[in-house]
């Protein structure tokens, strides 16, 4: 049993240059943001939500495996596509080691309510 996760975080800043309103750019906006929930993203606006012509995003993923992280985020990039210009986009990968000292029996039946706690 593979004993690490990952973490994929994603930063893209968009600029809108068709946007004439907020209007305008929050309906390009959500039809992308939809697009990566689809995908299994979590992802967030988290600037310039009331700037009509940028917008930053955040998003993230977490897998069992590199390889499918990677995957998944190559696909991500090929969703940037639309009536938007991506001025940056940048990605950071997080290695993280299930906790150790536990044991996966004890946590299992934990979880389950079959283990009697002091």
């Amino acid at each position: 049993m593979e004993k690490k996760f990952w973490v994929g975080i994603g930063r893209v800043s968009l600029f809108f240059r068709q946007a004439r309103s907020l209007k305008d750019k929050r309906s390009v906006l959500q039809k992308l943001k939809q697009k990566l929930r689809n995908e299994g993203f979590s992802v967030t606006e988290c600037g310039y939500q009331e700037d009509m012509k940028r917008a930053f995003l955040g998003f993230s993923y977490v897998a069992s495996s590199s390889q499918h992280l990677e995957m998944v985020f190559d696909k991500a990039a090929d969703l940037l596509l639309g009536n938007f210009e991506v001025v940056r986009k940048s990605k950071e990968v997080l290695e993280f080691e299930l906790e150790a000292g536990i044991n996966e029996d004890d946590l299992m039946r934990s979880q389950l309510g079959d283990r009697d706690d002091p």
